[in-house]
């Protein structure tokens, strides 16, 4: 039995498809509450000739979504499962079955969602682009099982909450006002809690209204982020691991080998590596007390500064040590490279994503005169040295290491950007178009044979 309480406000056509879906495809036992915060759309009177389905009214008027969970799960006495969403998600077939299947796959998993397929923004750990409903009916598969992975946030707010999980960690934060902060914040205390959250990979989601959602996420981010910084003590919560990254690791599934990761922030590239290759040893350093206490729930992670060059770690322990957009923020990063040799097996791996300060819209600015630090990419305020792809592969050459793989991958260019390549590559012979196309260089580099000892 699931509870799924839907959180409406002002989009009744849209909650009538949200019911629809409920009918067509709801293939478990469901009790539908819609709750409504004060609609003039109309919403009360359709409701009050659905059957099949619990409507509440809050008197008050828009209140903190923690509260208003809280409030429905009290006075309704439910005591089931829960599914918390906002109306403007559409279920599509095996949806709930799914996700109720892999909830009690294990007794630690305390919470799943599925995969919005219409915008890629929300379904990082499954990359789908559907155009229409339809499609998204048609692409679900015939498995009868379902396929799940470990995750840190569900990237969407349709999550799946066991009941236990509930009654033992307790109600939703009240002063939090978003569904989506609600929920994070959530996951962060089911990670504390040493409860799994899970992503089902063939559950999939409909939105209805992406540019609300949008506009929604945008206006809500100030209490996002508030949530984070005053409770959590994070600036921001990275769940999104670094694919680029893991792809360099070229092993078998089944292999089992040991990997460090310098700056695991919240663990979730250690955790998907945990997920690709199931026998993997995962373990990390992160400076940032916050973030390493959420990690040391999907690794084993310590408190470190790197450059202090005191990892707690046997010599030649690793096969892979990964430094995700870190380098950047050393004072010295040659060092560090070096001082890192020493924890490497015999054939061991360096692998790095490293933004590249040769980019085309870093160049431009440079052109205009502007070298204008921002809050996050290229000219990240907190960057201290700056690469470009040669700069790379002299640092590595010097370190001792030979580069196995160097590539760079890009975002979209302007034509006006792509023009002015076209009259640098003129103006000077040796650089090369990747190198103002490239946003960052993933590189995959080991210890030269005449260096290891």
């Amino acid at each position: 039995m699931v509870t799924a309480l839907v959180l409406a406000h002002n989009g009744i056509e849209n909650i009538e498809l949200v019911v629809k879906s409920f009918q067509l495809f709801c293939d478990v036992e469901v009790s539908l509450v819609i709750v409504d915060d004060g609609t003039t759309d109309g919403l009360q009177d359709w409701a009050k000739d659905q059957e099949d389905i619990t409507y509440v009214f809050l008197d008050e008027g828009k209140m903190n979504s923690g509260a208003v969970l809280n409030m429905v799960r009290k006075e309704l006495g439910i005591d089931t499962d829960l599914l918390t969403m906002e109306g403007n998600y559409m279920l599509t077939p095996k949806h709930l079955s799914r996700l109720c299947e892999l909830l009690h796959a294990e007794e630690e998993i305390g919470a799943v969602s599925g995969i919005v397929c219409n915008d890629i923004r929300y379904n990082p750990n499954l990359i789908l682009d559907v155009q229409d409903y339809k499609e998204a009916i048609d692409m679900v598969d015939t498995d009868e099982n379902a396929k799940g992975k470990y995750a840190l946030m569900p990237h969407n707010h349709v999550v799946l909450w066991k009941k236990d999980m509930l009654d033992e960690i307790g109600g939703f934060d009240e002063n939090v006002n978003s569904l989506r902060a609600v929920t994070d914040d959530y996951c962060i205390r089911t990670i504390k809690a040493d409860k799994k959250i899970m992503v089902c990979t063939n559950a999939l989601l409909w939105c209805l209204d992406l540019n609300r959602q949008r506009e929604e996420l945008d206006l809500l981010d100030v209490d996002y982020w508030d949530v984070l910084e005053k409770k959590w003590g994070m600036h921001y919560f990275n769940d999104i691991y670094n694919v680029m990254l893991i792809d360099l690791i070229e092993e078998e599934k089944e292999n089992g080998f040991s990997v460090l990761e310098i700056g695991c922030d919240c663990g979730a590239t250690l955790l998907e590596i945990k997920n690709r290759f199931p026998k993997a040893e995962v373990y990390g350093s992160e400076i940032n007390v916050a973030s390493a206490g959420i990690a040391s729930h999907v690794a084993n992670v310590v408190v470190n500064n790197i450059e202090e060059e005191n990892l707690p770690f046997p010599e030649r322990k690793f096969d892979y040590i990964i430094f995700g957009d870190v380098l950047e923020h050393l004072h010295n990063p040659l060092k560090t490279v070096v001082y890192c040799q020493r924890f490497l097996r015999e054939n061991g791996h360096i692998i790095a994503s490293i933004p590249n300060i040769q980019h085309i819209s870093v160049m431009e600015g440079l052109m205009q005169g502007d070298f204008t630090y921002m809050e996050s990419g290229l000219l990240d305020k907190t960057h201290i040295h700056f690469f470009t792809y040669n700069e790379i592969v002299r640092m590595f050459h010097e370190a001792g290491y030979e580069i196995c793989s160097l590539k760079g991958s890009g975002v979209p260019i302007s034509d006006r950007q792509n023009e002015l390549i076209d009259q640098l590559l003129a103006l000077e012979g040796r650089a090369q178009r990747f190198m103002y196309i490239a946003f960052q260089y993933n590189l995959k580099a080991k210890m030269r044979k005449d260096v290891e000892s």
